[in-house]
């Protein structure tokens, strides 16, 4: 139990916190809401799917760690397989793919889902194995980070349940890359002052401070706009509510709706604007001296990752009781049990800050 906890906390519980799966849950009570796939049996399927990300994430930082041990050695830097040999860690990295084949066997034999994770597979590898080694060479690189970690992951959800050639699968991939891009456009812009003095080629490196600011802004903005559309797509196809007393049914998706356009309306174009007069606020900086949770990180993080899908599997546990097991996860996940947690997020973080005033 030790090593599982280890494996699954390293890199900062990275296999968790940057994991497609967890970040885009609400694909998966979409897919169930929209096709009334209420059942234990779903309820399974999500959860060998969970896994099976977990140990694909697990997959790509191992390959990473392999690839850079002497790198990371000489920059004395953390490493999974320091002091272990070669043709051990070649075993460890069967291994997982190999428990990685038998934890989503039922997924493999859907149509596209072996080729798409086969894709997946050699992206993840080659981004750090020579001789590819796609990390160090510059556009490409940012390519395969996004297609690894949320583009193909995106595209695994549906396809592992039937549902990829869909408009709501198109809106969730689309949107999970403008994510993807995103965030590491944001971590290369973080990282852009470092990896130049270490001559480190990334994207970011090659192009220049201003480039990579100008990119980071860019997704933020379309982020923003692509988050629309998505609930456009819920808003079409979520089931309808009847209205106590007014004999009209609406769609699920209407609160979302409501809270997302004011939302809208105060971030868009503050990205852009930020980059423009060199002043540019980082939603995607989750360190903990980094800047406020405000509005712009509500749209941007909370609202999508944590909100959207809390309602979601709240609407799945009325319909299905035993769905309450998702609002337990996410509420376990982000932490959400605790009043300091809510105190601290915007808007009751500033409605608690006049009452001390």
């Amino acid at each position: 139990m030790k090593k599982i906890l280890k494996f699954i906390s390293w890199r900062d519980w990275g296999i968790i916190r940057y994991n497609s799966v967890f970040q885009n849950a609400a694909a998966f009570f979409y897919l169930a809401l929209v096709y009334r796939d209420f059942s234990l049996g779903y309820m399974g399927r999500v959860l060998f799917f969970g896994l099976f990300s977990l140990l694909g994430t697990g997959y790509g930082y191992l390959i990473n760690d392999f690839a850079d041990r002497e790198l990371d050695r000489l920059h004395g830097k953390r490493n999974a397989f320091h002091g272990v040999s070669t043709r051990v860690a070649v075993a460890v990295l069967v291994l997982v793919l190999l428990v990685s084949v038998a934890v989503g066997w039922s997924f493999l034999r859907q149509p596209w889902f072996a080729a798409i994770w086969g894709v997946w597979v050699c992206v993840a590898t080659f981004y750090s194995m020579p001789p590819l080694r796609l990390k160090e060479r510059g556009g490409w690189g940012l390519a395969a980070t996004v297609a690894a970690q949320q583009t193909l992951p995106a595209m695994l959800v549906f396809a592992a349940f039937g549902r990829l050639f869909t408009w709501g699968a198109l809106a969730f991939v689309v949107y999970a890359t403008v994510r993807g891009l995103s965030s590491d456009a944001g971590h290369q812009w973080r990282d852009w002052q470092r990896d130049a003095s270490t001559g480190t080629r990334t994207f970011a490196v090659r192009q220049g401070y201003e480039a990579i600011s100008r990119l980071y802004a860019l997704s933020l903005e379309m982020e923003k706009v692509v988050l629309g559309v998505v609930l456009l797509v819920l808003l079409r196809d979520l089931p309808g509510v009847s209205v106590p007393g007014l004999g009209v049914q609406i769609s699920l998706a209407w609160p979302l709706v409501v809270f997302y356009l004011p939302l809208l309306v105060v971030t868009i174009g503050r990205a852009w604007r930020g980059c423009i007069q060199g002043n540019m606020s980082d939603p995607y900086d989750e360190s903990f001296q980094g800047p406020e949770r405000d509005r712009l990180h509500v749209v941007h993080q909370s609202f999508p990752v944590v909100l959207v899908p809390l309602y979601l599997a709240c609407w799945m546990g009325i319909f299905y009781w035993p769905n309450l097991f998702f609002v337990g996860a996410i509420a376990l996940l982000y932490g959400l049990y605790s009043p300091r947690r809510w105190a601290s997020s915007w808007p009751l973080r500033l409605f608690f800050r006049q009452g001390v005033q």
